[in-house]
């Protein structure tokens, strides 16, 4: 499994109250398209992302009251490398949490917890990669 880190996802009750505080008092840049249910933000060569907390939890199937408030992710280049990836947690001694599958926005992703019960995802994406810094890129469609 690659050691990397490309997002980090932070599970939110108050999104506008986030945005108030990153965007407006913070000053912070949100990054990529303008998303009213989720808040991604670039911190370097990583993402953050506030996600409402009953959707991650429903889409992670981690009990996100009992686990750290985040779940990271690692992107990767091909759905095979998520197989190979997530195997290899698997092998490692995670715990699957929502097995490999097709997901929103085109996203293909495997969810498991570390022996500590941190979340992570292991995600090819459409749209973002991880780029020649290591960090995310996002590729977005041509609409012209």
């Amino acid at each position: 499994m690659d050691q990397a880190l490309h997002m980090v996802m932070m599970p939110a009750t108050d999104m506008a109250a986030l945005r108030r505080f990153y965007l407006g008092d913070l000053g912070w840049n949100s990054w990529g398209p303008d998303m009213p249910g989720s808040l991604m933000l670039r911190a370097g060569t990583a993402v953050i992302v506030f996600v409402p907390r009953d959707y991650l939890a429903a889409e992670s199937g981690i009990d996100l009251s009992a686990t750290p408030r985040a779940i990271n992710a690692i992107f990767v280049e091909t759905k095979a490398d998520v197989d190979a990836q997530f195997a290899k947690a698997i092998d490692a001694g995670a715990t699957v949490t929502s097995a490999i599958r097709d997901r929103d926005g085109g996203l293909y992703s495997g969810y498991f917890s570390d022996p500590e019960g941190n979340g992570w995802e292991i995600v090819w994406s459409p749209v973002m990669r991880p780029g020649a810094d290591g960090g995310l890129t996002l590729v977005l469609p041509d609409t012209n």
